[in-house]
């Protein structure tokens, strides 16, 4: 399994992660970390540094990010990379079911799928 971490903007995580959970009827095992714009930068970092490395499982560990750009995704992205933690950013609710739903996936292979999720959740009518 892969840990799955979810760094958003205050809130979004863990709103994302309720109606995850509501859908599959099931707790969801992750980590949200929320970034509020007060938030000291480097207190922030350390504290990412220590979730991704809690949230490590056999498979690894999956960051997702919410805004590409913004601050929790340039955070995230800072302390996974010195671990070699893949991270993708653009979370919406279609990719965060897609993660779940193949989180026996290594963490690398698990960032195509989150991709591959967020795309299939796009749709234009």
């Amino acid at each position: 399994m892969t840990g799955i971490v979810l760094v958003t903007h205050d809130g979004l995580g863990e709103a994302i992660r309720h109606e995850a959970e509501h859908i599959l009827g099931r707790t969801i095992n992750l980590t949200t970390v929320a970034i509020s714009y007060r938030t000291d930068p480097e207190s922030s970092l350390h504290e990412l540094r220590a979730v991704m490395a809690a949230s490590a499982d056999t498979g690894g560990t999956l960051v997702l990010t919410d805004l590409p750009g913004a601050t929790p995704h340039n955070l995230a992205y800072r302390a996974a990379v010195e671990s070699g933690i893949p991270v993708v950013s653009g979370l919406n609710l279609p990719m965060l079911l897609k993660v779940i739903n193949h989180v026996d996936e290594p963490a690398d292979e698990l960032a195509g799928r989150a991709c591959e999720g967020g795309q299939q959740g796009v749709v234009r009518r």
